[in-house]
């Protein structure tokens, strides 16, 4: 067993996401495969030390394991699958979540990075790639720093910049840099994905997002599924409905309540929807 999965075990006792003392950072266990599950990835890093998962985004799977971690560059309704895992050898994960701010400081003191053009097209909010050498070796030191806390507030952000500047600097981190620089249809897009995460019950128009982006409504419709695999309505379908399950899991006790909270106005059709996606009856998840 490596050091980095015997670190993620004693780090990480129960299943799901354990937090850890460095900003951003979790550990993700599960000791059993899975089904697809619908679920919206944030802005984060997800490094695999033991077991395999897949994202699917539209037509598109994304397979990570300890050879390749995933990186989403921003907010993404996906099927998440875990494809290897036992209680023997539980999925184990570190996730860091980030925030542009500190990619765009990466990008100002980073001379050796390549500059985003502001005609670059859009491309995939969420994509896998190959884990490097140095990527081992920083992820490796964020775990170790655990065992040292007084040095934790000195040097994980430091660790932090530093996975962050090699995953800028592989093959696919083209993203992420439109995003520091303001650059490309992926900044417009995201800007807009910004907005409906913000208040996803108001109702958007396809021309008031477009017209927020700059785009034409039909440039803008195919941007928009370039990066999401997904329509803008059917994306912001997608997050009511998990901000509805959300409430429903915290112990909100009232379906009608739920479906009227997060912008439907007929509770059959947000039953019909809501048990399309989630595979229950919005009801089964009410208090007993």
């Amino acid at each position: 067993m490596s050091e980095f999965v015997e670190e993620c075990l004693k780090r990480a006792p129960r299943e799901g996401p354990n937090s850890t003392a460095i900003e951003g950072l979790s550990i993700y266990r599960r000791s059993a495969t899975s089904e697809p599950v619908n679920a919206v990835y944030e802005r984060s890093i997800f490094l695999v030390a033991q077991g395999r998962k897949q994202a699917i985004v539209g037509d598109d799977r994304f397979v990570y394991d300890p050879d390749s971690y995933l990186l989403t560059s921003a907010p993404l309704p996906v099927l998440s699958e875990i494809l290897v895992a036992s209680p023997e050898r539980p999925l184990l994960a570190l996730v860091l979540e980030f925030e542009l701010d500190v990619v765009r400081q990466i990008m100002s003191g980073a001379g050796n990075l390549p500059v985003p053009t502001a005609v670059e097209p859009a491309q995939r909010g969420l994509t896998a790639c190959s884990v490097t050498g140095p990527i081992r070796d920083v992820a490796g030191r964020l775990m170790c720093l655990l065992d040292e806390p007084d040095d934790v507030a000195f040097l994980a952000p430091l660790y932090r910049r530093e996975l962050l500047y090699h995953v800028l600097k592989g093959p696919r981190g083209g993203f992420l840099r439109a995003l520091a620089r303001g650059h490309g249809q992926q900044c417009a897009i995201t800007n807009v994905l910004s907005r409906i995460h913000a208040n996803c019950t108001s109702a958007f128009t396809v021309a008031e997002l477009a017209s927020e982006a700059a785009m034409s409504e039909s440039l803008f419709y195919e941007a928009f599924k370039a990066v999401t695999a997904t329509t803008p309505l059917q994306y912001i379908k997608h997050l009511r409905l998990h901000e509805a399950h959300r409430q429903l899991t915290l112990g909100l006790n009232n379906v009608s309540g739920a479906a009227y909270g997060v912008g439907y106005n007929s509770l059959s059709q947000f039953s019909r929807e809501f048990t399309r996606v989630f595979g229950t009856n919005p009801s089964a998840l009410l208090p007993k």
